[in-house]
């Protein structure tokens, strides 16, 4: 509901601030910003020098995402004309003591960190008694202090929103990839969501969208239908290397866990919970699977946590994930950690993190794991990929060139969007990526239960067992520098064909594009 003071030409200042301003200020406290926002800018246009309503119009831009900088100049005017005597009512014209740290928060989401910094320590001298409250603004400070560092070296990459064939004005995140890089799989809160339903902070409730590549463009996203979107909130995890295995998170009524739904005949199906090593009695709430399948990296806040952190669990004999052990304290701090992404080489995790080095709210890290399986110091993305606010779901090319990852900086469309960042790498990661696709027989259908069998040459251990896309018939292989392959496809009426393909030690990151054609079997006739 928004309230035109235009309408009130008749009634003076006094009476229709006092009609919208308890409207406005429920609407605040409902978490309806853009409405409360609209009626508080109109209030202002009547009074704009009152501190009260200029602390509610910055305190709307801080909870509105893409928009969280426009605050300052609004807190700017409250912080001056606050008072330790505020009340909350339509006739208060001075702002609440509080606004000075929201002025901090703005300045530091606008990377204004000298200003933050200032401000900061201003209002932890009007706290001092809050032991716990000053620990988290000397912790903000610490923020600021690493933002001005991280902003003197940015990273060589240029980040480039997505366009508004994939971003509206609503919120778009949590973009995940195939390998291949011609999928693309991510969240949405717009009015097309299923149910068309608007949740209790006003945005349209979470459904996942489908958009492919073709001819170098990415095609309209269209919903991955209702196997997997319900009236309630669904959102992406990961994907697969293959692009045949989603995983989604739902909230499952504020106990939060993790599912995976599968790719079958060009159809993604019902979603399966994981099991109970996985999902516990508290919130997972992201997963990366390697691109063998063997290990799954999650996140939960279960107890003995000092908030969300990172697990791993191996895949078991019986199809089933192990118990799961929490990653060193090198990786999760004191602060949470969320959306792990292990690359495709096995060894390179990145994931968001509020601790570390951060330059605030949660920021992006990698860590690289060593042949003794210590993980490396996390080191901070940087700018352009990081800043003062939330920055999460990141997902790299297997070339480790290229990123996916969702922001709500300024330079969207309204909301979270999704952008792609390049990253001018000097040296690329050692991979060989085997895009393959199995060839249509002569009868011009697909071979039937056809798969891709790889094994160690020389030891004849089974790397990894691999079904193509009953649609197309594409399958993805990862191959590590160092190893000697035996790679066999087989498919029910068609003869085994089998190939040899060695990768040496240093190689560096390479392609192998190859079309299978195998030859049907001939019975004799009696």
């Amino acid at each position: 509901m928004t309230i035109s003071v235009s309408a009130q030409n008749s009634a003076s200042k006094s009476s229709v601030i006092k009609q919208i301003y308890p409207v406005a200020d429920q609407q605040l406290e409902s978490g309806k910003y853009r409405q409360a926002i609209k009626n508080f800018l109109e209030l202002l246009e009547l009074d704009e020098m009152n501190a009260n309503i200029n602390y509610k119009v910055g305190v709307c831009y801080l909870n509105m995402n893409g928009e969280k900088p426009k605050a300052v100049p609004y807190l700017e005017k409250a912080a001056s004309n606050s008072s330790n005597k505020y009340k909350n009512s339509y006739k208060e014209k001075k702002a609440p003591e509080v606004s000075l740290l929201r002025l901090a928060e703005a300045y530091h989401l606008a990377s204004q960190f000298d200003n933050a910094i200032a401000a900061y320590k201003k209002y932890k001298g009007m706290v001092k008694g809050d032991k716990e409250l000053v620990r988290e603004l000397e912790r903000k400070m610490v923020m600021c202090e690493n933002g001005k560092k991280i902003s003197q070296q940015p990273i060589s990459a240029t980040s480039e929103n997505f366009g508004k064939v994939i971003n509206t004005i609503y919120d778009e995140y949590a973009p995940v990839i195939d390998a291949s890089e011609t999928t693309l799989i991510f969240t949405s809160r717009r009015p097309t969501s299923t149910g068309g339903l608007l949740a209790e902070d006003d945005k349209y409730y979470e459904d996942i969208f489908v958009s492919n590549k073709k001819d170098g463009e990415w095609q309209n996203p269209v919903s991955i239908g209702q196997n997997v979107n319900t009236e309630g909130h669904e959102a992406t995890i990961s994907l697969s290397a293959d692009g045949q295995s989603l995983f989604i998170y739902r909230d499952d009524f504020g106990d939060g866990n993790i599912y995976v739904s599968h790719l079958e005949n060009g159809t993604w199906m019902e979603p399966n919970i994981l099991g109970d090593n996985i999902n516990s009695g508290f919130r997972e709430t992201h997963a990366s699977i390697t691109a063998d399948g063997q290990l799954l990296y999650f996140t939960s806040d279960r107890a003995g946590n000092s908030g969300m952190d990172i697990y791993y669990s191996k895949l078991l004999p019986n199809g089933e994930w192990g118990l799961p052990t929490p990653l060193s304290p090198k990786i999760n701090s004191p602060y949470d950690e969320e959306a792990p992404f292990i690359h495709p080489d096995g060894k390179t995790l990145f994931f968001s993190s509020k601790g570390h080095s951060s330059m605030g709210g949660y920021d992006i890290f990698f860590s690289i794991r060593g042949d003794d399986g210590k993980w490396s110091k996390p080191i901070n993305m940087g700018i352009p990929v990081n800043t003062s606010d939330d920055e999460y779901f990141f997902n790299t090319s297997p070339d480790g060139k290229r990123a996916y990852y969702s922001s709500s900086n300024q330079t969207g469309f309204g909301g979270k969007d999704i952008f792609l960042v390049n990253m001018n790498l000097e040296a690329e990661i050692p991979l060989t990526v085997y895009k393959g696709r199995i060839a249509k027989g002569k009868n011009g259908k697909l071979p039937e239960n056809a798969r891709v069998v790889v094994k160690d040459n020389e030891t004849g251990d089974l790397f990894g067992m691999y079904t193509p896309r009953a649609d197309n018939g594409s399958f993805v292989l990862i191959l590590h520098p160092g190893n000697n392959y035996n790679i066999a496809y087989e498919a029910d009426g068609y003869l085994y064909k089998s190939e040899k393909l060695y990768v040496p030690e240093n190689s560096a990151y390479f392609e192998i594009n190859r079309v299978i054609e195998l030859t049907e079997m001939k019975f004799k006739k009696n």
